[in-house]
């Protein structure tokens, strides 16, 4: 039986853009677990607005989850909070 992922289980209040074939390959990374990371409003809003548009294609990670990441990023991107 396959498991499910944190990330099929979530319900979006918008519509992810396809990626075009040249978009930029970013990773989104929280240094904690999904669960904490997740709730963060400052991530969400950034992880939202890069999905949302076309010329990008980011992947999200966490220190216990990760959606298919790019084997060569352009762009690597951290949300920290103190």
């Amino acid at each position: 039986m396959p498991s499910i992922s944190a990330f099929d289980s979530e319900r979006l209040l918008f519509s992810p853009a396809a990626p075009q074939e040249e978009a930029i390959a970013t990773i989104f990374a929280f240094p904690n677990e999904y669960s904490v990371g997740i709730t963060s409003l400052g991530y969400q809003v950034v992880w939202a607005t890069l999905a949302t548009r076309s010329d990008v294609q980011v992947s999200r990670l966490f220190t216990d989850l990760h959606e298919p990441l790019p084997h060569a990023p352009e762009l690597l991107g951290f949300s920290l909070s103190c």
